[in-house]
């Protein structure tokens, strides 16, 4: 099957007009490629919006990727009508799902269509796979192996086209929520900015935001391997229930002044649970609940700026250092904040995207 046939029976697939026969079709693509399985899960749901209000754009993006398409026949794709310049032209509704699937795939011009919402913005790059999350948002990624990735917020995830034959490697940036398939044969890697995870097959959270002063791991099944970036001789076993706090800040520090210790930049704790149902803070965020426990307003507002989509300005430092317990479930932003206000006085205002917090 050519590239092409395949993105025009994932088109019509989406767009409910693909018959059996092209269906079975596409499935065995499917089944002898599970590389890019779960890239059409996500342009599925992504595609559970209306149809792009500019129709004509997006059949042109199609046409024109058509037409660079060397030694190719596309009246393959599209017969050819002897209309009239003046009449109107009657295209299927896939076509206009089959360019956008292109258009976003690639990775580019993605703001054409402006969606209303989106899970998940897919990549299909030469080398590698990436799912990425907007800022208020959520995805789950199902890998080639049957692993599941659920991404906060603000997230991206990466992994080579190759994954699952030699070694199954994974880059994050941001949060991401592992139940990892179990295999003795080819243990699962996880790569961010500060630490290196190795497991076999477990359940487990990383936190590794670029802009967080801490990157952390919480294991909640099974048993990983974790190995710190500037400290690779040292590897610390994590059980359950545990949780590693490595802090970025001071590994940087460490690095370029190796003769002072300021304070140990890593620190191992138990999870606490939550009552009634035993369930952790750390994993609540893939039950839309945003769970914060002990943590200072500056660490909570980066947590509501990612989960609302919203920025947040602390402009009284003694605010900053204020620590707080709850949780959010279906409040709104300003329903959060007059939540948080019972907590510690302080007064809003909002400029833009943007709410100024001040006492």
């Amino acid at each position: 099957m050519s590239q092409e046939r395949f993105w025009v029976l994932i088109a019509k697939k989406i767009a409910k007009e693909a018959n059996e026969q092209e269906l079975i079709e596409l499935n065995q693509y499917i089944q002898d490629h599970p590389e890019w399985q779960f890239a059409i899960q996500n342009l599925e749901n992504i595609w559970e919006i209306p149809l792009p209000n500019n129709k004509a754009e997006a059949e042109d993006a199609f046409m024109l990727h058509l037409n660079k398409i060397a030694g190719n026949n596309t009246n393959d794709f599209l017969e050819e009508q002897n209309t009239p310049k003046n009449s109107i032209r009657i295209i299927p509704k896939w076509v206009y799902y089959a360019a956008a699937s292109l258009v976003i795939v690639v990775g580019f011009t993605y703001s054409l269509f402006k969606p209303s919402f989106s899970p998940a913005l897919v990549k299909v790059q030469l080398e590698s796979n990436e799912v990425s999350t907007r800022l208020g948002s959520k995805t789950q990624v199902k890998l080639p192996d049957g692993s599941i990735v659920w991404l906060n917020g603000g997230s991206k995830l990466v992994y080579q086209k190759e994954y699952g034959k030699i070694l199954r490697e994974v880059s994050l940036i941001g949060e991401g929520y592992f139940d990892v398939v179990k295999n003795k044969e080819v243990p699962f890697i996880i790569n961010t900015k500060s630490i290196k995870i190795k497991v076999l097959g477990t359940i487990f959270n990383v936190k590794a935001y670029p802009e967080d002063k801490q990157t952390e791991t919480s294991l909640i099944k099974g048993k990983i391997e974790v190995t710190i970036k500037n400290r690779p001789d040292n590897k610390i076993i994590l059980s359950p229930n545990e949780k590693l706090i490595v802090e970025n800040e001071l590994i940087e520090a460490q690095n370029k002044r190796k003769s002072i210790e300021l304070i140990p930049a890593v620190s191992i704790n138990k999870l606490k649970f939550i009552s009634p149902d035993s369930s952790v803070a750390e994993n609540q965020w893939v039950e839309n609940k945003l769970v914060f426990r002990d943590q200072t307003f500056e660490e909570l507002a980066l947590m509501m700026e990612r989960w609302y989509n919203i920025k947040l300005e602390i402009q009284s430092t003694s605010l900053k250092s204020t620590r707080m317990n709850g949780n959010f479930e279906k409040e709104t932003i300003d329903q959060a904040i007059e939540a948080l206000k019972l907590i510690i006085p302080f007064k809003t205002y909002q400029k833009g995207n943007t709410i100024i917090i001040y006492q």
